[in-house]
Formats: structure tokens, C-alpha cells, sequence
């Protein structure tokens, strides 16, 4: 079976390195790059444009929307749908505004020290591993700044596709127990909304859960796409 991951803001496809390395070794995995398009349903076009026939997809926060738009354009070619650390509502007025004010006081310059300064992100027991706060650099420099306006204005724009989320596509939610980015809570509610949806609650992981947890990633994956063979 085919498994296409999306990465989230400040991360490129290589953010799914660990998580895809322990997958069962009959599961394909795809983690490709997405691209500095200012709209998820362009960045949608791209990810179908290479992605097999069939596939199980993978949405990790950002790209998590980006996913949602590919299920609004393509669902006939999922096998299944995954949300992690992400949402599948728009964001609110007060979230744009803030997303905004971003984009005005952004600057390239100082760039990869902003996206992967604070430690936030990580489960509390994390933050002193120097070995994921050299990744979470690694990853930033990696995509840019230009691919983090595109992206964050596309996040700005997505609209409301929770009612997607219908049961027609398997779907599985999986958030990190300390996420302070998109709160549990919110993500607990969301998930309980939509239909056949799985949720998992990945212990030790705030929302970078595919550095944090690789392992605990990939057992929730492959034992849920068993079932759906």
C-alpha cells in the first residue's frame, strides 16, 4: 500500500524520514516537498499531479490542509485519510489576524532563527534533546523562507472542509498528549465529529509528534491501514 505524507509549516518531506523507516516494509511511503504555492488547492494540484493511482494520505498540521483539499478534489483515489497535529476547519478571524501580523513583521533575514527557536513545540521532556532542536533547524533551513509566506498565506485562505469529513474515507486522527500548537482538546472535538475517524493520543509528543515519536507514529499508522486492506 501506497502512503503519501505532507508536511506541516517549517518542514519539509524529510520531517516523515523515521516515521516512514518503521513502517512495515511492504508500505511505500512518498514524503514529498511541498511546494511555495499561496493557496492549498494549487498545492492539492501538485500533490495529485504525483501521487499514485491510490494512495493512503498523510496530513501533517499544514499539511493536514493541504490534505483536505486533495479529499475535496480526489477522494476516489484515497484509501484512507490521515490528520496529524491539524484541522480541518478555517481558520477564525482572530487566527488571520494574528497570521497576519506575521507576514507584516516578517522578516527572511532571521528566518530559521525564528521558525525554530522556541522550544514550545516539544513535549516538555524533549526540549533538552539536542538531537530534535538540530533537526527542527535543520528542517527550517531547509525550506526557506519563501516556501513559509506561500505557506502561511495559503493557511489564511484555506476554507472550511470539516464536513468532508463525512465517512466516506476512512480516516484516522492522531495528536500529540502536550500539543500547544493545536490544542488536544480542540482536536479531540473535531475528530469526534467526523465519521468513521479514528483518534489516537500519542503519549510524549507536543505537535512535532512525527520528530518526537516516529515509532509510536508509525504503529498507529500501519495498524490501522491493516485495516483497511
Amino acid at each position: 500500500m501506497d502512503i503519501v505524507f505532507l508536511p506541516g509549516l517549517n518542514n519539509t518531506g524529510d520531517v516523515f524520514r523515521d516515521v516512514a523507516a518503521a513502517l512495515p516494509p511492504q508500505t511505500r511511503s512518498h514524503c514529498p516537498d511541498l511546494p511555495p504555492l499561496d493557496s492549498v488547492e494549487a498545492l492539492a494540484d501538485a500533490v495529485l499531479a504525483n501521487a499514485p493511482p491510490s494512495f493512503v494520505l498523510a496530513g501533517y498540521s499544514f499539511g493536514g490542509y493541504v490534505a483536505m483539499a486533495v479529499l475535496e478534489k480526489a477522494r476516489d483515489r484515497l484509501n484512507g485519510l490521515c490528520l496529524m497535529g491539524s484541522s480541518a476547519r478555517a481558520d477564525s478571524e482572530e487566527q488571520k489576524a494574528k497570521r497576519q501580523q506575521t507576514l507584516q513583521a516578517f522578516d527572511s533575514a532571521t528566518y530559521v532563527d525564528t521558525a525554530s527557536s522556541s522550544l514550545a513545540p516539544f513535549h516538555p521532556d524533549n526540549r533538552a534533546r539536542p538531537d530534535l532542536v538540530a533537526r527542527r533547524r535543520a528542517l527550517a533551513s531547509a525550506y526557506g523562507a519563501q516556501r513559509y509566506v506561500a505557506h502561511v498565506r495559503a493557511t489564511m485562505d484555506r476554507k472550511d472542509r470539516s464536513h468532508l469529513l463525512d465517512g466516506a474515507v476512512p480516516t484516522l486522527w492522531l495528536a500529540g498528549s502536550h500539543d500547544a500548537v493545536v490544542p488536544v482538546q480542540r482536536q479531540a472535538e473535531e475528530a469526534a465529529k467526523a465519521r468513521h475517524c479514528e483518534w489516537v493520543e500519542i503519549s510524549g509528543a507536543g505537535h512535532l509528534l512525527p520528530l518526537e515519536q516516529p515509532s509510536a507514529v508509525a504503529l498507529a499508522l500501519s495498524t490501522w491501514m491493516g485495516r483497511l486492506r
